[in-house]
C-alpha cells in the first residue's frame, strides 16, 4: 500500500461534493479556514454559486452532475489533494460509475468520512493508495481543535501520527497480555460499510484491524448493522476491532460492539478520536498499524 504524495501549505486542495448539499455559509467558512492554513482551494463545478443543478434537494446535484464534477476535479493536475464538502447520502448511488483508472493515474490524498466511507475504501482497494478518514469542509467550518488541525496537516504531509491511547473493553483485549497485532487499518462509518456490502468496492478485510464509528443509531439498529457485516463474511479473519465515536447512540451501543467482537473472537478497543464529533483525527486507511494490547496503544507503522 502506497502513501499518496505529500501535500502542504501553498498547494491547492479540491473540494468535492458527492453527497448532500452544503449550506453556502458553511462552504465559505470552510474554504476560508483552509486558506488560513495556507492552502489554495478549487471548488468542484457543482459547488459553484452559479451552478444550475438538477436532481433532488437531497443531493448536491444529480448523480451525473456530482460524479462529472468529481471526475473533472480529479483530472485537474493543479489539485494536490481532495477534501469532501460533507457527508449525508449519495455516494452509493454513483459508486459503480466511479472512474477508478482516473483516480489511480493521479495519486493524491482524499479526505472524508461518513457517507464517503465506501469511496475511500474503494480507493484503497482499486488504486493501492492510502485514503484518509478525516475532517471534511463542514468540520473546518465549525473550527478544528488544535489536535485535529495538527493531525490533518501531518496526514497530508506524509508524517506519521502520534500513537493513540485506547481503552480495552473486551476480555480478549487484556487476557494474558497478548502480543501486539499488526495489519492494515480499515473501516469507517458502520452504516456505510453495511450499505456497501456486495458492491465490489470494498477491499478484503482479512488480517485487518477494523475501525467502526457511527451517529444517531439506536441499539437495535447498531446490532442489526453489526450482524449484517458479520454474517456477510466481510469481517472474516480480522484481528481486532477499534471503536471511534458513536455519537448520539444509545448507551447500550457498547454491549452490541462487545457481542460483535466476541462473536469474531477478537479484542475490542475504544477511544479512537474519529467520527461524527470532535476531536476527529485524520488516519490513513490501508496503512499498516501496530495495536499493542498490553499498553492499549495504536501506532501507524507505514
Amino acid at each position: 500500500m502506497e502513501r499518496p504524495p505529500p501535500v502542504g501549505p501553498g498547494e491547492r486542495l479540491g473540494i468535492a461534493a458527492l453527497s448532500g448539499p452544503i449550506d453556502p455559509d458553511r462552504l465559505s467558512s470552510g474554504v476560508a479556514a483552509l486558506e488560513e492554513l495556507g492552502f489554495g482551494t478549487v471548488l468542484a463545478s457543482n459547488l459553484h454559486p452559479e451552478a444550475r443543478l438538477g436532481g433532488r434537494p437531497l443531493f448536491a446535484g444529480s448523480d451525473v452532475e456530482r460524479l462529472d464534477a468529481f471526475h473533472q476535479l480529479a483530472a485537474d493536475e493543479s489539485v494536490a489533494g481532495i477534501i469532501f464538502a460533507r457527508g449525508g447520502y449519495g455516494v452509493t448511488r454513483i459508486l459503480e460509475r466511479v472512474d477508478w483508472d482516473l483516480l489511480a493515474a493521479r495519486p493524491r490524498p482524499y479526505v472524508g468520512y461518513s457517507d464517503l466511507t465506501p469511496l475511500l475504501l474503494g480507493l484503497v482497494a482499486r488504486t493501492g493508495t492510502m485514503a484518509f478518514h478525516g475532517p471534511m469542509l463542514v468540520d473546518f467550518a465549525r473550527g478544528l481543535l488544535p489536535d485535529e488541525r495538527r493531525s490533518f496537516l501531518d496526514a497530508l504531509a506524509g508524517r506519521r501520527p502520534r500513537p493513540w491511547a485506547l481503552e480495552g473493553i473486551s476480555r480478549q483485549s487484556s487476557a494474558g497480555r497478548p502480543q501486539p497485532i499488526e495489519g492494515p487499518l480499515l473501516g469507517g462509518c458502520l452504516t456505510m460499510l453495511a450499505a456497501a456490502v456486495g458492491t465490489g468496492a470494498l477491499p478484503g478485510f482479512r488480517d485487518s484491524i477494523l475501525v467502526l464509528e457511527d451517529i444517531d443509531e439506536p441499539e437495535y439498529r447498531l446490532d442489526r448493522l453489526l450482524t449484517q457485516v458479520r454474517t456477510s463474511r466481510l469481517t472474516a479473519g480480522i484481528q481486532a476491532v477499534i471503536a471511534g465515536h458513536f455519537t448520539s447512540c444509545d448507551d447500550e451501543a457498547r454491549a452490541s460492539l462487545i457481542d460483535f467482537a466476541e462473536s469474531l473472537d477478537v479484542p475490542l478497543f475504544a477511544g479512537l478520536p474519529a467520527g461524527h464529533e470532535a476531536p476527529n483525527h485524520t488516519f490513513p486507511l490501508g496503512a499498516r498499524v501496530r495495536l499493542d494490547p498490553g499498553t492499549a496503544t495504536l501506532e501507524v507503522r507505514s
